[in-house]
């Protein structure tokens, strides 16, 4: 099946990103990795469904209404929830991630899902910001609390995981992406 990151491309793009990324792990008081992880992990994934999918979801949403989108493949819907979450905590305000609303954001209503979807989609540092709050949201869901710098591993291999999919379980993509996270945080690179 064509995919277009192959894991030499996706590493390239990462390094591109890096200015990026850790300007939102440390808006948000996270580690840069956790976020260069997801992105090593979901990239070569991405493949000519994925495109699509989005493609679908682009003309309109007639034939299908949200799509995992963009380098960090996050539903609208999902980051529709981590905004809320964030602006719940204190984390952000619509305003603040570049949404003009005059209500609450509601995952029920599919035009608040496509804006959220279409600014995934089409700005990538909105892209990884959101995603970045669903793994904060993911943090607070698995372990209680957001505290980035005393996670466990196996808490760490369950935010990933939760990232991925609702379980409480860790799962291959958990431990992955930990195992990606941790050659980050050590300036290695991804293929190591």
């Amino acid at each position: 099946m064509w995919k277009p990151y192959s894991i030499e491309r996706t590493e390239h793009i990462i390094t591109k990103l890096t200015p990026k990324i850790e300007t939102v792990a440390q808006k948000y008081g996270m580690p840069a990795a956790a976020i260069q992880a997801v992105l090593r992990k979901e990239m070569p994934q991405i493949n000519w469904i994925d495109f699509a999918a989005d493609l679908a979801v682009a003309c309109g949403g007639i034939l299908k209404q949200d799509s995992s989108t963009g380098y960090m493949q996050i539903f609208g819907w999902v980051g529709l929830n981590a905004v809320n979450f964030a602006v719940d905590e204190g984390l952000a305000t619509y305003e603040s991630l570049g949404l003009c609303v005059d209500h609450r954001l509601d995952p029920q209503n599919r035009a608040d899902v496509r804006r959220i979807w279409k600014k995934m989609q089409t700005d990538r540092t909105a892209n990884l910001e959101i995603a970045a709050l669903n793994l904060i949201s993911c943090a607070k869901e698995m372990t209680g609390r957001i505290d980035f710098a005393h996670y466990t591993e196996e808490e760490w291999k369950l935010l990933f995981t939760r990232y991925n999919q609702n379980t409480r379980k860790v799962t291959p993509y958990g431990e992955e992406t930990y195992a990606h996270y941790v050659r980050y945080l050590k300036g290695g690179t991804p293929n190591e």
